[in-house]
């Protein structure tokens, strides 16, 4: 069998290169904004921070959608599915590696802030104070910032088990289609089953809402309620992908 710290060195090694490139790219881009402004009128006081910050989010999302690429080729092509190991360590370890890849992503552009913080700093203690008011402390925004940090992490695990669950499913239906009628009724069925994680998704953090407000009312409870409900929602959604994995999907020859 092939062992869980062997599988996941080698599905990290290329995303780990995969966004490094993507760090690269959004530094080159950053940079050029910056001289560019800075060519023809000038650099004003938080220019820095707001157009590092606005890159940071094009690069966070160019990020998402090549990890989750990354991961859903894994479940479809021969390289991984016929090593000796079964499908619930494939899916984790494909996961975790897709998890600790963005996390590390992450933790890049929060050096980028700290970079921009350092020489943006008066304009935005100035800009904290205005928003939340002359006694919102720096502790105070790191409390919220790591809480919304954390239901980050826990929405984007649910955004990958929820892309998995409607690529498995589509190819578990397409094993028992004719080829005439895939491509009409794959799309109604990505309408349907998207339709579907969306409205329960939807319900269920409507319900933990209200289950927190309940409890205590507070910031911090409902940071937590609705991270456990994300990650209950993922947590069904990923048991779902391992039986379809186990029992309907089929690989695709490279």
């Amino acid at each position: 069998m092939t062992s869980f710290k062997a599988l996941f060195k080698v599905m990290s090694r290329g995303r780990f290169r995969l966004m490094n490139w993507v760090i690269l790219a959004e530094l080159a881009v950053i940079a050029a904004t910056l001289l560019w402004g800075f060519a023809s009128d000038g650099i004003e006081h938080g220019d820095t921070f707001w157009v590092t910050l606005a890159w940071s989010m094009v690069a966070f999302t160019v990020a998402f959608i090549l990890l989750s690429v990354r991961m859903e080729r894994v479940y479809t092509r021969d390289t991984y599915r016929l090593l000796p190991l079964g499908e619930t360590k494939l899916y984790l370890t494909d996961l975790l590696s897709s998890v600790v890849m963005f996390v590390y992503f992450g933790v890049i552009q929060c050096g980028l802030y700290l970079i921009t913080e350092v020489i943006d700093n008066r304009y935005l203690v100035t800009l904290l104070q205005a928003v939340g008011g002359p006694n919102y402390t720096t502790g105070q925004a790191f409390k919220v910032a790591t809480g919304l940090v954390a239901l980050g992490l826990a929405l984007l695990i649910l955004g990958w088990t929820t892309i998995s669950l409607v690529h498995l499913v589509i190819s578990a239906t397409n094993n028992f289609l004719p080829n005439t009628s895939r491509r009409l009724i794959n799309v109604i069925l990505y309408v349907i089953v998207i339709l579907l994680v969306i409205r329960i998704t939807g319900f269920l953090f409507h319900e933990v809402n209200n289950l927190g407000q309940l409890i205590a009312g507070g910031v911090t409870a409902q940071f937590m309620i609705n991270i456990g409900g994300a990650l209950v929602i993922a947590a069904i959604e990923a048991v779902l992908n391992i039986v379809l994995l186990k029992k309907w999907v089929e690989t695709i020859p490279n």
